[in-house]
């Protein structure tokens, strides 16, 4: 790893916060929700190549029923707590490689761009649910290992996944698998596992799922919420991907 002292950084930044809505998913109705999305994105340069960037399009319902303004408080919350918040690393992190302080915990140190993504779409709007596919990627923002993506020694952790969220719109409570697959506990937990090993080539229990709604199907993904230690799951046998996958049927068509 090279090393490079830097007296100081010269940052660019990029403050973008647009409401979004071109597209009307439906009407506001507890059968179906408006969704709009708005975007937040920074972007900061550094010398020596080094680049900081985020992304997150936060969706928002319009209406005024508890159960709407429910959703759109736990909308907020994950874009407050689980991105906006640890972004700031991401950019301290790529403040301070410009300036050559983290070169010796493997750190890049020239030419590198630090990222925090986060890009939601509606997959599933009617019949009082609303599902949100959710594709995150993140590198570079922790030292130490706080927030999932700490680079340290030679090896590079990142999270990359698909992940969904998905919500009653008469309760405004999230819903889980066992919410909308369809089956009772017993069979839909069978058809987890025969997906498991079957699709992902896990052993029963071995990873977390997570899952969106789309076509009457639930896509269930495995959920990365830990380090990924070097890819070390695509180094599983058979390799797991952050796209790798299966389908279960819903009794949401």
């Amino acid at each position: 790893m090279k090393k490079l002292i830097v007296a100081s950084a010269l940052a660019l930044t990029t403050l973008a916060g647009l409401a979004t809505s071109p597209k009307v998913q439906a009407r506001s109705t507890t059968k179906s929700a408006k969704v709009s999305f708005k975007q937040y994105k920074i972007n900061k340069k550094y010398k020596n190549g080094v680049k900081a960037n985020y992304y997150f399009n936060l969706p928002h319902l319009k209406g005024k029923s508890a159960a709407i303004k429910k959703i759109n408080k736990d909308l907020l919350k994950k874009y407050k707590s689980s991105s906006y918040t640890t972004s700031k690393g991401i950019f301290r992190n790529a403040k301070d490689v410009s300036e050559g302080k983290l070169s010796s915990g493997g750190f890049f140190t020239k030419n590198c761009t630090y990222y925090d993504i986060t890009k939601t779409s509606v997959s599933y709007n009617k019949n009082g649910v609303v599902s949100f596919k959710v594709y995150y990627s993140k590198w570079g923002g922790a030292r130490g290992g706080d927030d999932g993506s700490y680079v340290g020694g030679n090896k590079r952790a990142y999270v990359k996944m698909f992940t969904g969220w998905t919500y009653s719109l008469k309760s405004g409570k999230t819903l889980g698998i066992f919410d909308t697959a369809k089956g009772n506990k017993t069979s839909i937990q069978k058809k987890l596992d025969d997906g498991v090993t079957k699709y992902l080539g896990a052993e029963t229990g071995e990873l977390p799922l997570n899952y969106y709604l789309k076509n009457g199907k639930l896509y269930v993904y495995p959920y990365f919420d830990l380090f990924n230690w070097n890819n070390i799951y695509a180094k599983h046998n058979p390799p797991i991907y952050y796209n790798s996958h299966f389908t279960i049927p819903s009794r949401y068509k």
